[in-house]
Protein backbone atom coordinates (compact mmCIF):
# COMPACT_ATOMS: atom_id res chain seq x y z
CA UNK A 1 0.00 0.00 0.00
CA UNK A 2 2.95 2.48 0.88
CA UNK A 3 4.48 1.70 -2.08
CA UNK A 4 1.62 2.25 -4.49
CA UNK A 5 1.10 5.65 -2.70
CA UNK A 6 4.24 6.60 -2.77
CA UNK A 7 4.58 6.04 -6.69
CA UNK A 8 1.43 7.20 -7.43
CA UNK A 9 2.26 10.72 -5.47
CA UNK A 10 5.42 10.50 -7.03
CA UNK A 11 4.10 10.07 -10.80
CA UNK A 12 1.23 12.88 -9.78
CA UNK A 13 4.05 15.52 -8.48
CA UNK A 14 2.30 15.15 -5.00
CA UNK A 15 4.48 16.45 -2.44
CA UNK A 16 4.18 14.45 1.05
CA UNK A 17 5.56 15.85 4.11
CA UNK A 18 4.75 12.05 5.47
CA UNK A 19 3.25 8.51 4.43
CA UNK A 20 3.06 6.13 7.70
CA UNK A 21 0.22 3.84 7.18
CA UNK A 22 -0.47 1.46 10.03
CA UNK A 23 -2.79 -1.85 9.35
CA UNK A 24 -4.41 -3.67 12.15
CA UNK A 25 -5.95 -7.32 10.91
CA UNK A 26 -9.56 -8.75 13.19
CA UNK A 27 -11.03 -11.98 12.68
CA UNK A 28 -14.44 -12.98 14.15
CA UNK A 29 -14.68 -16.60 14.51
CA UNK A 30 -18.66 -18.01 14.24
CA UNK A 31 -18.83 -21.11 14.22
CA UNK A 32 -16.52 -23.29 11.37
CA UNK A 33 -16.74 -19.55 9.78
CA UNK A 34 -14.18 -16.94 10.14
CA UNK A 35 -14.21 -13.34 8.72
CA UNK A 36 -11.07 -11.13 8.62
CA UNK A 37 -11.13 -7.36 8.04
CA UNK A 38 -8.24 -4.97 7.91
CA UNK A 39 -7.97 -1.55 9.39
CA UNK A 40 -5.98 0.80 8.15
CA UNK A 41 -5.05 3.81 9.34
CA UNK A 42 -3.29 6.60 6.76
CA UNK A 43 -1.33 9.76 8.04
CA UNK A 44 -0.73 12.07 4.65
CA UNK A 45 0.78 14.80 6.68
CA UNK A 46 -0.21 18.31 5.85
CA UNK A 47 -0.37 20.63 2.97
CA UNK A 48 -2.69 18.19 0.67
CA UNK A 49 -5.95 18.87 -1.05
CA UNK A 50 -8.71 16.93 -0.63
CA UNK A 51 -8.18 16.25 -4.05
CA UNK A 52 -4.76 14.93 -3.92
CA UNK A 53 -6.01 12.98 -0.60
CA UNK A 54 -8.35 10.86 -2.73
CA UNK A 55 -5.97 10.37 -5.37
CA UNK A 56 -3.71 8.42 -2.84
CA UNK A 57 -6.53 6.80 -0.82
CA UNK A 58 -7.85 5.40 -4.19
CA UNK A 59 -4.71 4.02 -5.12
CA UNK A 60 -4.28 2.48 -1.70
CA UNK A 61 -7.82 0.71 -2.40
CA UNK A 62 -6.22 -0.61 -5.85
CA UNK A 63 -2.82 -1.84 -4.55
CA UNK A 64 -1.38 -5.64 -5.47
CA UNK A 65 -2.15 -6.56 -1.99
CA UNK A 66 -5.77 -5.59 -1.74
CA UNK A 67 -6.44 -7.21 -5.28
CA UNK A 68 -5.06 -9.92 -3.45
CA UNK A 69 -7.17 -10.04 -0.50
CA UNK A 70 -10.40 -8.98 -1.95
CA UNK A 71 -12.37 -11.98 -2.17
CA UNK A 72 -12.38 -15.92 -1.74
CA UNK A 73 -9.17 -17.30 -0.69
CA UNK A 74 -8.30 -20.76 -0.49
CA UNK A 75 -5.76 -22.77 0.93
CA UNK A 76 -4.20 -26.07 0.09
CA UNK A 77 -1.32 -28.22 1.98
CA UNK A 78 1.09 -30.25 0.38
CA UNK A 79 2.48 -32.90 2.05
CA UNK A 80 6.56 -33.19 0.05
CA UNK A 81 6.86 -36.89 -1.91
CA UNK A 82 2.87 -37.14 -2.34
CA UNK A 83 0.66 -36.08 -5.16
CA UNK A 84 -1.79 -33.97 -4.39
CA UNK A 85 -3.27 -31.98 -1.70
CA UNK A 86 -2.50 -33.28 1.73
CA UNK A 87 -6.33 -34.85 2.74
CA UNK A 88 -7.53 -35.29 6.57
CA UNK A 89 -7.52 -38.36 7.78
Amino acid sequence: MVLTMAAVADHKGIALSRLVVSVEGRTEFGGRQATTRFVSRLDLGDGLTPREQRILVNSARQCEVHKMLRGEIEFEEYLEGMEGPARPA
